[in-house]
């Protein structure tokens, strides 16, 4: 439980949260060639916060909304097969329940709720240097939406489903390439069916040096609440929705110094029907909605790193991302950063007892978009650039004593990554793990 902090850059108000998490997991292993797996858990979770005064400022203000949370997870699974067994078979079976009612002024106001079951099988064949692993997946989701007729009537239920096949190959050819090779089938209730996969590379040209190669193709189908999903006076959902489909290369570079590894690695994404979840087409107080983009957005770039064991106590790194990321307007995309990066520095003390982490992590300036009152256009807005500074330690008191500590934003930075939002300030944490019985 938090007492929070004040989200919107006015008032005084905190907005305050708590979740309570139950779990329990269990393996039974008869023999070799059987195990059965279950798990379970269950949330519940409250969390307050500030709605967007579309009259007077456009941007988040103190008020009395939160949303209460209740979550339940369980699976129940067997593997089939010794671990050299030249076949093994996996069954399960999953399920995820979700419920969460919207309060305004500690009164309720809408709800929604999602129900998923999952039966999946799996086969992990051995074929000498290569491996197979084929998979059939069975889905079943259904949403359910109840509110108060506005300018539209959010009371509805809807169910999806898709049926899946997965094929994976991996093996090498030779000492120095590894190959991996994967297929994906899906049959929508709602969508037309589509294949997808992905094929790697990794060449070892040397002891020290690494070539990687990879392209892939997906796809992701629209959420519920884009479709069918409403929330009074600000959006609507859009049922004639199309999925996004993406296709992405990249190149990497690993080398290995004595003392010093590096990484470059190179990066292309093409996504074609991008949704843009908050489109609004009429003035203000029409609710705005989602729709696909008619042209597509990319995301190109780079990625470097460097990690420099100085001794046996102590390593030192660095990172870099460099994104270019365009719009379907040929724009930058809203919230991407064109740079960010971090420094760290990880010690170990007392014999291996203890350990020390200093991390630094760097937020480029980006763009977004504030809708400010009407009559007014929305407009573009620039957020600032930012560092985060955390530091954790921890320490084997015994062997089954262990404390540990945590300081986030070190600095107490003041920054923004939603505009309007505000983020945590400095926080500190602690505390003890402690095992019991035989080791």
């Amino acid at each position: 439980a938090t007492d929070g902090f004040n989200i919107s850059r006015s008032g005084n108000e905190n907005d305050d949260a708590e979740i309570s998490t139950a779990t329990l997991n269990a393996r039974l292993a008869p023999s070799d060639a059987l195990a059965l797996t279950f798990g379970a858990r269950g949330v519940d979770a409250y969390t307050q916060y500030d709605a967007v005064d579309f009259l007077v400022t456009g941007l988040p203000a103190d008020s009395d909304v939160a949303t209460d949370t209740r979550q339940t997870y369980a699976h129940l699974g067997a593997v089939l097969g010794a671990t050299n067994a030249r076949i093994r078979h996996r069954l399960g079976v999953r399920y995820f329940d979700s419920d969460n009612r919207n309060l305004v002024d500690g009164l309720y106001d809408s709800s929604t709720s999602s129900d998923r079951t999952t039966w999946g099988y799996q086969a992990d064949i051995s074929l000498r240097d290569v491996g197979l692993s084929l998979a059939a997946e069975h889905e079943v989701t259904q949403f359910t939406q109840r509110g108060a007729v506005v300018f539209d009537d959010p009371n509805q239920v809807q169910e999806t489903d898709v049926t899946s096949a997965i094929a994976d190959l991996h093996g090498r050819a030779g000492e120095s390439l590894a190959w991996l090779l994967s297929l994906r089938f899906d049959d929508h209730s709602d969508f037309d069916d589509v294949l997808t996969g992905r094929v790697s590379l990794a060449w070892s040209v040397s002891e020290a040096t690494i070539l990687r190669a990879g392209y892939g193709t997906g796809q992701k189908t629209p959420t519920f609440i884009e479709r069918f999903g409403f929330f009074p006076q600000s959006f609507v959902g859009n049922d004639q929705l199309r999925p996004e489909h993406s296709t992405s290369y990249d190149l990497g570079l690993e080398h290995a110094f004595e003392s010093l590894r590096v990484q470059l690695s190179l990066f292309d994404q093409d996504l074609d029907d991008e949704i843009n979840g908050f489109f609004c087409p009429n003035p203000f107080p029409a609710p705005c909605t989602a729709v696909n983009m008619d042209q597509p957005s990319s995301r190109r770039g780079l990625e470097a790193g460097a990690e420099w064991s100085v001794s046996d106590s102590l390593s030192v790194g660095i990172t870099y991302t460099y994104t270019d990321s365009k719009d379907a307007d040929s724009a930058t995309e809203l919230r991407r950063p064109r740079h960010a990066g971090s420094v760290y520095a990880d010690y170990g003390l007392a014999n291996g007892r203890g350990r020390v982490a200093l991390a630094a992590d760097y937020g480029g300036a980006r763009e977004d978009v504030f809708f400010p009152p009407f009559p007014n256009p929305s407009e573009i807005v620039t957020l600032d650039n930012y560092w985060l500074v955390d530091l954790t330690a921890q320490y084997d008191v015994t062997t089954r004593v262990r404390l540990f500590a945590r300081a986030s934003n070190l600095l107490d930075a003041e920054y923004e990554q939603v505009y309007g939002y505000r983020t945590p300030g400095r926080a500190l944490f602690g505390g003890m793990q402690v095992s019991f019985g035989d080791d």
